[in-house]
């Protein structure tokens, strides 16, 4: 895998978790993280500016986190995709490699000339 692609892991990860902080520390009708530290949600966010900003923070935060699914979906899909091609690239010079013709190396025991045909020889004279 590519370096971008586990840089994009990492931040998708961050992402994720920021996502979820943002979610529950809005202001839902006196509910969320926002009262845990003793203090009631109205005077941790006293105004309602601060709400509206977390809200559009959220938004903006969840925009970059679907673009960022897009893109790592993406940039996947076409690792796997050269990976696939490289895969029959690479089966095609095996299966190449392999039909090479090999010349035929000379047997070691040599094969006698076949018999020319010859003349009778002409039958003896008597005397």
């Amino acid at each position: 895998m590519s370096t971008l692609f586990w840089v994009g892991i990492v931040l998708h990860v961050l992402l994720c978790l920021f996502l979820v902080l943002l979610v529950l520390i809005q202001n839902d009708k006196m509910g969320g993280l926002a009262g845990l530290g003793g203090m009631t949600t109205q005077s941790a966010f006293s105004t309602a500016g601060a709400a509206t900003f977390i809200q559009k923070l959220t938004r903006i935060v969840a925009i970059f986190f679907f673009i960022l699914v897009f893109a790592l979906g993406f940039i996947a899909s076409r690792q796997n995709n050269e990976g696939s091609v490289s895969d029959l690239r690479e089966s095609a010079t095996q299966t190449q490699a392999s039909e090479v013709e090999v010349p035929e190396l000379p047997s070691a025991v040599p094969v006698a000339p076949a018999p020319q045909a010859t003349e009778p020889a002409a039958a003896p004279v008597a005397p």
